[in-house]
């Protein structure tokens, strides 16, 4: 039996008591839609800017949900050659196996299998499978290492500091890489500095 349905906006928790008292080979299909105030509560260490927009489909196999989600978000970022803040495309692919750790017919606790089975991994008591820390984890693992708004971003002038993608600069300075033209704007400020008398700059 196949059956669709929509999450209410914000919600990553899904109930899969139905789903696991089913036969095996059953699924659920779900178009996700997860705003941006609640992407926002996942992690610090990223600022979401667009909700996210997907599907997921579960599916109960042998004693774990094979859970398929793919989708689409951006995430605001600072381009590593001139520092502007630019919104980075962020594509999410997910192939997951959740296990149950509740028995539906008795209410006893079900032997995971894997001391080091990953908790969130994990079917809770009330038969909640919850997507929130897989989401965060696969959204930290799309965001490139090294952040450009374009492909083609000039960067800065190593000399005046002119963002070369908005103007034109009449430095005369030798070809410098645009990967490098933030860190040799940074280390001319630095040596303008004063220095104490150890010779550190502040």
């Amino acid at each position: 039996m196949v059956s669709t349905k929509h999450t209410l906006p914000g919600s990553l928790q899904f109930n899969v008591a139905g789903l696991l008292t089913g036969p095996k080979g059953g699924t659920r299909s779900y178009e996700l839609y997860i705003p941006v105030s609640e992407l926002d509560q996942l992690d610090d260490a990223f600022d979401v800017v667009a909700p996210f927009r997907g599907n997921a489909r579960f599916l109960w196999t042998n004693e774990r949900i094979l859970v398929l989600v793919s989708g689409d978000t951006a995430v605001a970022m600072q381009c590593s050659r001139c520092l502007e803040t630019f919104e980075q495309p962020v594509h999410i692919e997910i192939e997951e196996a959740f296990i149950p750790t509740v028995d539906l017919a008795t209410g006893q606790p079900l032997q995971t299998g894997d001391e080091d089975e990953d908790e969130a991994l994990l079917i809770d008591e009330h038969h909640i499978l919850n997507l929130s820390e897989i989401l965060r984890q696969s959204i930290l693992l799309a965001l490139p290492m090294t952040p450009l708004c374009r492909p083609d971003c000039k960067g800065f002038c190593p000399v005046c500091g002119a963002n070369l993608n908005n103007e034109t600069c009449t430095c005369d300075v030798e070809d410098v890489d645009p990967r490098w033209a933030a860190l040799s704007l940074f280390l001319e400020k630095d040596r303008d500095e004063p220095a104490d008398n150890n010779g550190r700059h502040s």
